[in-house]
């Protein structure tokens, strides 16, 4: 087995805030360098869509409109907890898995940990994935979420 990876920040926002920023992905990540658009279509994906309900999906529309299909929420909680399955790029049969709590730690501000496991859900693919999410979650978390919640 795999273990999972950790990301864990704080936030100046509300938790309700927080969640609503992270199910707004489409607000906060950068599509001009993680997306499947990229490496498929070569530029930057034209939008992604979030239906921001469980069983809800995300979407990635490419920039030669191609559609790709990055995961579904399997635990859509607000406020306080999100997990989907997520295999960006994959079939969805080859899924790892992502969750996120919030916890509030006072009024302005709250912890948002973040879990990225199931490794062995890519297939002969998991350390691939485990080293490029790895250093991606640190800049798609890290930098740009934490970043739409201070703005």
């Amino acid at each position: 087995m795999i273990d999972p990876i950790f990301k864990t920040i704080e936030v100046p926002c509300t938790q309700k805030r927080a969640f609503e920023i992270f199910v707004d992905m489409p607000r906060w990540w950068p599509l001009d360098k993680r997306s499947m658009s990229l490496y498929q279509a070569g530029g930057p994906a034209k939008s992604l869509t979030v239906e921001a309900r469980e069983g809800g999906r995300i979407i990635e529309l490419a920039a030669d409109d191609v559609e790709h299909h990055w995961g579904t929420f399997r635990i859509f909680s607000p406020h306080s907890h999100l997990q989907f399955d997520f295999h960006m790029g994959l079939p969805a049969d080859q899924t790892g898995q992502v969750d996120v709590i919030f916890t509030p730690i006072n009024a302005t501000t709250t912890r948002v940990e973040l879990s990225h496991g199931n490794w062995e859900g890519y297939g002969d693919m998991a350390e691939m994935m485990l080293k490029g999410y790895g250093g991606s979650w640190d800049m798609l978390f890290g930098e740009h979420f934490a970043s739409a919640c201070s703005a």
